[in-house]
């Protein structure tokens, strides 16, 4: 490689580096929420294990899946643990542990038939994702009670924690990487998107950008970008 073009990318990977500071995400990271951080690694290691625990599923339907949607759906688990958790957490909230282990209980078969080095992570992502909904429910249970509303159902208990999360996550910099998706503050939510700043006209670009593409689309897709 020539003086010239090293040059060229260092200036160009110091660009890069300044870009992503901006924006409040460091290397390595899919998404910043507060002081956490999500790294790509794993989104990752949770998107292999979702691969894993669907492809069955799929297969047997005759569907396979895109590897694209599977790390946009293990970023979107991950987002919505830690953004509970930490609301929860803020309103003095610690999740039932004994409901955790039994959420883990009935889930075990599945996490048992997934190959041994994708357990832990499966198993991780999916105990901060109980923990997280559990203080929802009750973060919503202590608001609707304090409102006159002590035998609300756990639906309208979960919407109020849901409600009260979203303003929650208006005061945090959230920041998503854009291959992925993008946070929407006003909402509180992850959007899913193709990680392409242009808009899609033809059906396989619609395709291209969707979370839940065309079975055809995905068929199409090289061995690299599909779930194995």
């Amino acid at each position: 490689m020539t003086r010239a073009r090293i040059a060229k990318v260092t200036v160009l990977a110091a660009a890069a580096a300044t870009l992503l500071a901006g924006c409040g995400l460091h290397p390595g990271s899919a998404a910043v929420v507060g002081d956490d951080v999500i790294s790509t690694q794993r989104v990752d290691q949770v998107a292999q294990a979702l691969c894993s625990s669907q492809a069955g599923t799929a297969q047997s339907q005759g569907r396979e899946l895109a590897s694209r949607g599977a790390r946009q759906g293990a970023l979107q688990v991950l987002l919505d643990s830690d953004l509970s958790r930490q609301f929860g957490a803020s309103k003095g909230v610690q999740p039932n542990q004994g409901q955790v282990s039994a959420a883990l209980a009935s889930n075990a078969n599945e996490i048992d038939s997934l190959p041994a080095d994708q357990r832990d992570a499966f198993r991780e992502a999916l105990k901060e994702y109980v923990e997280g909904r559990l203080m929802l429910l009750e973060v919503g249970r202590q608001y609707l009670t304090g409102h006159g509303q002590p035998t609300a159902d756990q639906n309208k208990a979960m919407a109020a924690g849901e409600k009260l999360r979203a303003d929650f996550a208006k005061k945090l910099d959230i920041e998503v990487d854009p291959r992925y998706g993008t946070f929407d503050q006003a909402k509180g939510s992850f959007a899913p998107s193709g990680g392409s700043l242009s808009v899609a006209a033809s059906q396989s670009a619609t395709d291209g950008s969707s979370p839940d593409p065309s079975a055809g689309w995905v068929a199409s897709l090289p061995a690299t970008q599909k779930c194995s």
